[in-house]
């Protein structure tokens, strides 16, 4: 199966009426996302996305084709049944074409590779930032139950000191009494 760049991008104008490409519905586009090749830097899928389904992409929930791994759009829906592009086209998947040389790339590709790095590291970073939030928030349960139970074992020393201290009182009146 090819490696492939998937990148989120914004729509460009020619692109701005566009329906999902992803959903039943006739839900409103609101980003491209872009499929390359990574070892050719070719634009092998181009499509638009709605808010749930760019959702789905960045949660890794959308379908894809176990042949060449590009996103399984609605469009290629024939007789009830998904049909790829690489089977309509005939593509051989295992490419062998020498990956593109640094001056040979093009700009576009370049700046994808950045978008999915960063992309990528939000997810991570948001990853991290979520999990630092869940122990402090256990943190915070635990120092709140650290808490009562020494205001408890403070209120009951006080108890027993309070005890302590009447005890020593009925002695010490005891044994005056006792003297005279």
């Amino acid at each position: 199966m090819r490696e492939l760049i998937h990148a989120i991008l914004e729509l460009e104008e020619w692109n701005s009426d566009s329906i999902c490409y992803f959903c039943s519905t006739l839900n409103k586009a609101v980003c491209q996302i872009r499929t390359r090749s990574k070892k050719t830097d070719k634009i092998i899928a181009n499509a638009c996305a709605c808010e749930n389904c760019k959702e789905k992409f960045e949660n890794n929930q959308l379908p894809k084709c176990e042949r060449c791994g590009r996103l399984k759009i609605q469009v290629n829906f024939l007789h009830g049944r998904y049909v790829c592009d690489c089977v309509k086209n005939k593509e051989d998947t295992n490419e062998k074409e020498l990956p593109a040389l640094p001056h040979e790339r093009r700009p576009n590709a370049f700046y994808e590779r950045q978008i999915n790095a960063l992309q990528e590291e939000k997810n991570q970073l948001t990853e991290e930032v979520e999990t630092h939030l869940e122990a402090l928030e256990v943190s915070e349960v635990w120092n709140k139950r650290q808490k009562q139970e020494l205001l408890d074992e403070i209120k009951r020393l006080k108890e027993r000191n309070k005890n302590l201290e009447e005890q020593l009182k009925t002695q010490l009146v005891a044994q005056i009494e006792t003297k005279k």
